[in-house]
């Protein structure tokens, strides 16, 4: 992968940073009274999360799924946090979000994930447990308002323009929301990539579901990448609802 994609890919991750990541605030608030006593999980020991997970065959039959451990979502967050240090965003309201949120999984109590690759397109699963979840339904509900579109300049992709759209979910659990957000960016050879994105995030007591896709067909050499189909992966973060509250209620 060339260093401008690797650009992009660092520019939308920065995008789900802004989309889903809660306050300092809100989280140390929501650390201290998600986390379970240590007497609370003795007398009723907690299921496996990674159970909580869909099943392969949800992605499709010809998807290829592998499990993520949380140490890769830790590094691919540093990853990020790394490619993102140059980047400029504006308007103020967008790069005070981006720039005062970083995700860091030791700060939750359990964390399973995993990815579903199909053709250009990737959706990961991440289920998180405790911890500073904070209020990233009701974030991600915002972020449209907030930042309805940024303007984002780096050293190794030149500029490239974030728009976000709120999108129709269903009435899940404690909470949830969905939103699209596509990056748009112009590559060295003249032309210009659309990247397509999706996220959604379900609270559902002490957890929170945060599903994810992202087409990167564009990448390999311009024009615009076909985006995912927002019913369908709306029935996807439903189906991932029902089966983490069937696995771990």
């Amino acid at each position: 992968m060339s260093s401008t994609a690797r650009g992009i890919l660092a520019v939308s991750a920065s995008a789900l940073l802004l989309a889903g990541c809660g306050s300092d605030d809100g989280g140390d608030e929501s650390a201290s009274s998600g986390s379970p006593s240590s007497s609370a999980a003795e007398e009723s020991p907690e299921a496996d999360l990674a159970s909580g997970l869909l099943p392969a065959d949800a992605f499709g039959a010809d998807a290829s799924v592998v499990a993520i451990s949380p140490e890769q979502l830790a590094q691919g967050a540093g990853l990020a946090a790394s490619n993102a240090e140059g980047l400029q965003i504006t308007p103020e309201e967008c790069a005070v979000a981006v720039e005062g949120t970083q995700p860091d999984f030791d700060d939750f109590d359990d964390v399973a994930a995993q990815s579903a690759t199909t053709g250009s397109g990737t959706t990961v699963e991440v289920l998180v447990r405790g911890g500073p979840t904070g209020d990233t339904v009701g974030q991600l509900e915002e972020a449209a308002a907030r930042c309805p579109q940024a303007q984002v300049t780096s050293p190794d992709i030149g500029r490239a323009t974030i728009t976000f759209e709120p999108l129709e979910v269903d009435d899940l659990g404690d909470g949830a929301a969905l939103l699209r957000y596509t990056t748009a960016v112009s590559l060295p050879d003249g032309t210009q990539a659309t990247v397509p994105a999706l996220i959604g995030a379900v609270q559902d007591g002490d957890r929170v579901l945060i599903l994810m896709n992202l087409e990167t067909a564009a990448l390999a050499g311009g024009g615009a990448a076909a985006p995912a189909d927002p019913a369908a992966f709306a029935d996807l973060l439903a189906q991932a609802y029902e089966a983490q509250a069937a696995a771990l209620d």
